[in-house]
């Protein structure tokens, strides 16, 4: 015969539903627990790393030296070979100190005395100029008018040859048959003027016209560096 009593079965056994439900409970607890349970997230640390930007030290590149100037040679005046006299426009009052005694008798070839002598007057004024030597054999310069220099140059009665490094122009004039040579030159003033030599002019005054003229353009050449 059971001798428990319903009251102490009721009681000895009424905790085991209360019992169920706390587990189911805690299991309920448990799952829900593990599906959201999320480590937690590390701090960012990204840390920058420092720029370090050095200044290029400033390059100052050392001065310059300013060019040196450069010397300027004027050029000659164009038709006129370098060196050249070209007349200096402050020609002697006296035409016959041009040249020496000396220099006449090399270029006439005689001997004997040389006086210096003017040429006439020409419209009531004189001319400048200077004959040197005697009437026979004698060396000349005198001005001319430069129209006359420039029409004798193109005057088919004569024949013009070109005396280069004489003047600012210069030409060898001789008449049809080669004889009575002159040299006419021209400045860089505008001056014209003529040189004649005669060498024991006469009537066979053609024999030496070819030692004139050479004497000519020497005397002609010497005399554009004094005018």
């Amino acid at each position: 015969m059971d001798r428990r009593s319903p009251i102490m079965s009721g009681r000895r056994y009424g905790w085991l539903p209360a019992l169920a439900l706390a587990a189911v409970a805690v299991a309920g607890c448990s799952s829900s627990g593990g599906g959201s349970t999320t480590a937690a997230s590390a701090p960012a640390t990204t840390a920058a790393a420092p720029t370090t930007t050095a200044a290029a030290p400033a390059t100052t590149a050392p001065a310059t030296a300013a060019p040196a100037p450069t010397a300027t040679t004027a050029a000659p005046t164009a038709g006129t070979p370098a060196g050249t006299p070209t007349g200096t426009g402050k020609r002697p009052t006296d035409a016959c100190t041009l040249l020496t005694s000396p220099q006449v008798v090399a270029a006439v070839g005689t001997g004997g005395p040389f006086t210096g002598t003017h040429p006439d007057p020409k419209n009531g004024k004189p001319v400048w100029g200077c004959t040197w030597g005697s009437r026979q054999s004698f060396a000349h310069i005198q001005e001319m008018d430069p129209a006359l220099f420039t029409s004798l140059k193109s005057n088919p009665e004569f024949t013009s040859t070109p005396v280069p490094g004489t003047g600012q122009d210069a030409y060898l004039l001789r008449d049809k048959n080669g004889r009575r040579p002159e040299v006419n030159f021209l400045t860089a003033d505008g001056h014209a003027y003529s040189v004649e030599v005669v060498k024991d002019r006469g009537p066979g005054d053609d024999v030496n016209a070819d030692a004139e003229a050479a004497a000519a353009t020497g005397l002609a050449l010497l005399l554009s560096k004094g005018v």
